[in-house]
């Protein structure tokens, strides 16, 4: 015996249950069926449940396996068919009927056999019946639809491929319309619809027998609505745990009515495994349409069902359709993955903020002068800010903060954006009311500008006018204060109360070497802290 004749043998001992000798045996349950009209000439294939190809038959010939027939009969057991007669003869792996007659109907199947081992077959059920009319129950059906190219197949003929070109088309059985295997019609007209005969001529003996099958077909004017699966999709993955219940849902819409279709399950090894199984197939109306539904119900995911493909099949008069679903085990690391994405979202917010917090001036400064917002038009006030300047007893020290609030200040504010500002050293005439004076101009301001310049604060002029104007920011909140730090402040307690508040506010700069440049960080933050104005483009900011 040569390898593969071993390797097939042993393949049988591996897959197949030895009991009393035999090596695999089909499911009764398990069978096919021919249906033949009485008289004509019926064959039937040896059908293995596990290598029923013509090379794996090959081999059990060559190698002392001899192929027996057996016919279950009613009263139990079975016959065996000694294939000697002229009417039931062996053909190689295919059993014979030289005619089949009424009396054969009935349940067959093949046992190979070297007198130690066998295998045998599935069973198939032969159905001999009589001719009661050309479209009895046993036909197949068609639908063709008027103007269009369709073509009739004689339909089961597989095991004549040699002899198609014998097959010959009656309509209605007695017009002959075309001889051949298939019959063309060009352009479907209402004329084409009818029952028709495909006949197979056979000789045998010298004797000549028919394979015939019958052929109905229907002529619709639209074409007819072809039942699909809408889920799942042609590959559908689908990501699960392992242990989760999971149901999955198989939907197919049949159109307006039920085309005796079915829907069902089905793995590759037709085994669903442990804790898997099928519902029943149940049929729903949406949108005045029929559907079927079939579930899949997982109770327990297990490793056996990842990376196996579960297929969802309809199978329909006109059509088939197969959907695929192959579970996949989810990945362990996604929320490590979720982690690090929210991570660096949380991450981009704060560098956003941060950059947001540092710049907001320069953006401000730079929206302000690109739409030329203005506030300070309609709104009744003379000056853009009064400046006060807290002076002191020390004489270098209130000269610094003179040329500034006199000099420096008025230069960048007033010349440079256009601002205009009341300095009462500069602006009041002399001999006014001195407190009426101060007063009247706060109450024309929008800002009021105060330059601190050391902790302690003798002067009494000064101290009146920090106090009405304190009182227009912190009482009445008519105007709103910045404060400038001329110079460093070491100690706030010597301030007023209302000051230090002010003081402690996001409404200070404080002055530094730098900011004697025009572009410096001081300026921009008081032109921010001032009121929007409208500059020209080719000033400076």
């Amino acid at each position: 015996m040569d390898l593969k004749y071993l390797a097939l043998l042993a393949f049988y001992y591996v897959v197949g249950r030895i009991q009393g000798g035999v090596i695999g045996k089909c499911s009764p349950d398990k069978y096919e069926a021919v249906v033949i009209t009485e008289g004509e000439h019926a064959r039937i294939k040896c059908n293995l449940c596990k290598a029923s190809t013509l090379l794996a038959m090959s081999y059990f010939h060559t190698h002392g396996f001899n192929i027996t027939w057996f016919k279950y009969i009613p009263e139990g057991g079975q016959e065996k068919l000694s294939g000697e007669t002229a009417r039931i003869t062996y053909d190689d792996i295919s059993l014979g009927f030289w005619p089949a007659l009424l009396n054969d109907t009935g349940k067959y199947f093949c046992s190979v056999f070297n007198g130690t081992y066998n295998i045998s077959s599935a069973s198939t059920y032969l159905n001999v019946h009589k001719m009661e009319g050309l479209c009895d129950d046993h036909f197949y059906k068609y639908i063709g639809i008027v103007g269009r190219f369709f073509s009739l197949l004689c339909p089961n003929l597989e095991d004549y491929n040699s002899e198609k070109n014998n097959v010959t088309w009656l309509k209605d059985r007695k017009d002959k319309v075309h001889t051949g295997n298939t019959y063309t019609i060009q352009k479907v007209e209402e004329t084409n619809a009818g029952c028709y005969l495909c006949v197979l001529t056979l000789e045998n003996g010298g004797v000549q027998y028919n394979v015939s099958r019958r052929v109905k077909l229907h002529i619709e004017h639209i074409e007819p609505f072809i039942p699909k699966i809408v889920y799942p999709g042609k590959e559908e993955k689908i990501e699960v745990e392992l242990g989760d219940k999971r149901e999955i849902e198989c939907k197919a819409v049949l159109g307006y009515k039920d085309n005796d279709c079915m829907l069902y399950w089905k793995s590759e090894c037709d085994y669903f495994g442990i804790d898997a199984n099928e519902t029943d197939t149940r049929s729903i109306t949406e949108n005045n349409r029929v559907y079927l539904i079939n579930q899949l119900v997982f109770k327990r995911i297990k490793t056996e069902h990842l990376n196996r493909a579960f297929h969802c099949c309809l199978l329909c008069p006109e059509t088939e359709m197969v959907c695929n679903v192959i579970l996949l085990e989810k990945d362990k690391h996604v929320t490590g993955r979720l982690c690090v994405l929210l991570f660096t979202t949380l991450a981009l917010i704060i560098i956003v903020a941060v950059i947001y917090v540092r710049f907001k001036i320069y953006f401000a400064l730079c929206i302000r002068d690109f739409t030329c917002k203005d506030e300070t038009l309609q709104d009744s006030k003379e000056y853009d800010a009064y400046v006060l300047l807290l002076k002191s007893n020390e004489a270098l020290i209130c000269a610094e903060g003179e040329y500034f609030a006199l000099k420096l200040l008025p230069a960048i504010l007033e010349q440079k954006f256009g601002y205009r500002l009341c300095i009462f050293e500069r602006d009041v005439l002399p001999g006014a009311a001195f407190a009426d004076d101060i007063f009247s101009y706060i109450n024309k301001s929008r800002t009021l500008i105060i330059i601190l310049c050391a902790e302690l604060l003798e002067n009494e002029s000064s101290m009146y006018g920090l106090m009405s104007g304190l009182h227009q920011v912190l009482v009445e909140r008519l105007i709103k204060p910045i404060l400038i730090e001329y110079n460093p402040i070491r100690d706030i307690t010597f301030l007023p109360q209302s000051l230090q508040l002010i003081l402690k506010s996001n409404r200070t700069v404080k002055w530094t070497n730098e900011s004697l440049l025009q572009n410096s960080y001081f300026w921009k933050r008081i032109r921010y802290l001032m009121p929007a104005k409208c500059i020209k483009r080719t000033q400076f900011y």
